[in-house]
């Protein structure tokens, strides 16, 4: 005869039938409903075309929004003479994932910039809840899930997920998205730069929110992800640099210790060179479109002319190296001289 079954055993057998099927209903949902085509992370592929379509030597910015809606990679590519790739697309997808996406496209010659927010290095280096957009959106995506955080955000993440579809399919039937949408892939232009917000006017950005979750420390596994992508781009041939991203005096005053700490903890341990400091890149709020990383267009004309500025010696220094390259191949194809 079986023991009789305890009130807590029949609850966590009942808690553990609920998640069953919170999950069950979650995964249907994923497949049943179609992803939103026209949501900002839809710009993935895109991006990813983008990178896929250009051949080296190029210069490879990478990073979240804040290089999305602040650089004109245009005015780069015609000033410094190189292609430019424009990857920079959402922090939400993580840090590890958009180094990941990168990587396998880089060549010999190519110039990565990486530019991350704050953010990554304080505890977004596996992503948030839209880490499972990025993925629906684009599938082949799945191949950079590597780590241990990541298939727990997927997961933790699915039911929240699916009931933001739901409702998200509710609201649009009948409607589509505005042909002059800021945040949808439409709004991208052949660079990679998001560019229908610049005629637009700015919102007031002075009481966002702006890193908040620091008290854990800076994530040190983040400087070793970085280390260990510059490594793999130095075997490709490729060379990684990096710059701090663009915020609001106000949001860098509040968030200046934050701040120092990460810089003097890169500093460091990080093995690849930093072209700014993070007071380099800080700006009035007048100079920023809806969010503490978007700039609008003064803000993006100030912030791509400063970009110019400290990429050009590492821009000339490597086409030295590449024509003295070129001078030795040479050298070693001529016949040796007459006795």
């Amino acid at each position: 005869m079986s023991p009789p079954t305890s009130h807590l055993e029949k609850f966590f057998r009942k808690c553990a039938l609920m998640a069953a099927l919170v999950f069950a209903t979650g995964a249907a949902v994923l497949v049943l409903v179609p992803p939103d085509r026209d949501d900002y992370l839809a710009v993935v592929g895109k991006k990813v075309a983008l990178i896929e379509s250009s051949a080296p030597p190029r210069i490879v910015f990478v990073g979240g929004s804040n290089l999305a809606f602040g650089l004109d990679s245009r005015v780069v590519e015609e000033t410094l003479g190189l292609k430019v790739v424009n990857m920079g697309m959402g922090f939400n997808m993580g840090l590890r994932f958009m180094l990941d996406l990168v990587q396998p496209h880089l060549g010999a010659g190519d110039i990565v910039v990486l530019v991350p927010e704050y953010n990554l290095f304080y505890g977004l280096l596996d992503g948030d809840e839209r880490l499972i957009d990025v993925l629906e959106l684009y599938p082949p995506g799945v191949e950079h899930i590597r780590s241990q955080r990541q298939m727990i955000n997927l997961v933790e993440n699915l039911p929240e997920h699916a009931r933001f579809k739901l409702a998200r399919m509710l609201q649009t039937i009948g409607r589509s998205t505005p042909d002059d949408c800021v945040y949808c892939p439409r709004a991208f232009n052949e660079y990679g730069d998001n560019v229908a917000h610049l005629d637009r006017p700015s919102k007031d950005v002075a009481k966002m929110e702006f890193l908040r979750s620091t008290s854990q420390g800076v994530d040190t596994e983040a400087i070793e992800v970085v280390n260990e992508f510059a490594r793999q781009a130095a075997e490709r041939g490729a060379s990684v640099v990096m710059m701090f991203p663009c915020v609001p005096r106000p949001h860098f005053d509040l968030r200046r210790e934050a701040i120092e700490r990460l810089h003097a903890k890169l500093r460091e341990d990080l093995r690849v060179p930093m072209l700014s400091t993070p007071a380099d890149y800080v700006y009035p709020v007048e100079y920023f479109y809806d969010w503490v990383y978007h700039l609008n267009r003064t803000g993006r004309e100030l912030r791509t002319s400063r970009v110019i500025d400290q990429l050009r010696p590492v821009v000339e220094t490597a086409r030295k190296g590449a024509a003295g390259s070129r001078s030795n191949e040479l050298a070693s194809t001529r016949p040796p001289p007459a006795p």
